[in-house]
């Protein structure tokens, strides 16, 4: 039988971070957890020698199996995994579900994510999903009249930067705000770049509510996703969305009434008009996604621990 080796335990949460990741979203996931953590936390960056706590949170579903090799006390310690989107990763699905089946509860971005795991062989009971969230105080709410049609988002191809490009060739009424990194990296950024009805931006996050309240339209056209979190800082910021049927999209936008949907594969037609539509919706947004701060996902990460961990 499988015993503790610690006597004392160091910490009351430890969060570990794939080192590369430092810095990036899901280490300010991550921290954002932390902010409302009544115990004594720590962020650790190896899956080698685990320091001693009363509950790991591991930032990326991809670091389990490796450490629950390495550590096997994990098996009988409170561990949560956040699931963020389905990826290839290092070793097979079967042998990640059986890895996943020993941990406290596995967190998933969105329900589309917890269904799958379910019919992929996790235990209905490892599994719940906690929806994102966003600062309501950083991210203020303005009144929409005449403002740009808005994406916010990294360079990656899973977030479809060819349609991106023809929504806003087959707008050109419409202007257009695209604050991101890293779209030198596309092929066609001369060509995006150069549209008259576009404005690029490569912004700290601190300036992002800057920019929100110049939009009137949020659009997110990606092919996967876990969330997309600026989905919600821009409904905070009043913004309604036109959305890709993917993440946590269709646990927030209620269609016709704070935002719109389309399939993945929707046709940059289809996506226009809904753009066009959104104009029209007079609804109060940042109402119908206020529940979705940090300081509530927080709480409801730490339900999932238990009292004496607290």
């Amino acid at each position: 039988m499988l015993r503790y080796v610690f006597t004392e335990k160091k910490y009351d949460l430890v969060f570990v971070i794939y080192a590369p990741n430092r810095g990036w979203i899901l280490e300010a996931i991550s921290r954002e957890i932390a902010a409302y953590f009544p115990g004594k936390c720590h962020f650790y960056y190896s899956l080698e020698n685990l320091p001693p706590a009363k509950a790991y949170f591991f930032a990326h579903y991809s670091l389990f199996p490796d450490a629950l090799a390495k550590n096997p006390y994990l098996r009988i310690a409170k561990s949560l995994i956040w699931y963020t989107h389905p990826k290839e990763i290092s070793v097979s699905n079967e042998a990640l579900m059986a890895a996943l089946n020993q941990a406290t509860r596995v967190i998933c971005t969105c329900s589309e994510f917890e269904r799958l795991l379910i019919s992929q062989g996790l235990n209905s009971q490892k599994v719940t999903y906690i929806l994102g969230g966003a600062d309501p105080i950083l991210f203020q709410p303005h009144l929409r009249s005449t403002g740009a049609v808005g994406f916010c988002s990294a360079y990656y191809p899973r977030k479809s930067p060819d349609k991106i490009l023809q929504i806003i060739k087959s707008m050109p009424h419409r202007q257009f705000l695209l604050i991101g990194r890293n779209w030198h990296e596309y092929e066609h950024f001369t060509e995006l770049s150069q549209l008259p009805n576009l404005s690029y931006v490569e912004i700290a996050y601190a300036e992002y509510p800057k920019y929100y309240a110049q939009m009137d339209v949020f659009v997110s056209v990606a092919q996967l996703e876990g969330g997309p979190i600026p989905l919600i800082e821009a409904m905070m910021c009043n913004v309604v969305p036109v959305a890709s049927r993917t993440g946590f999209a269709p646990d927030i936008i209620r269609p016709g009434e704070n935002g719109f949907l389309f399939d993945v594969e929707a046709p940059v037609a289809e996506i226009c008009q809904l753009i066009e539509q959104a104009f029209l919706i007079k609804t109060d947004v940042r109402a119908t996604v206020e529940n979705l701060s940090w300081k509530n996902f927080s709480l409801a990460v730490q339900s999932l621990l238990g009292k004496e961990t607290l």
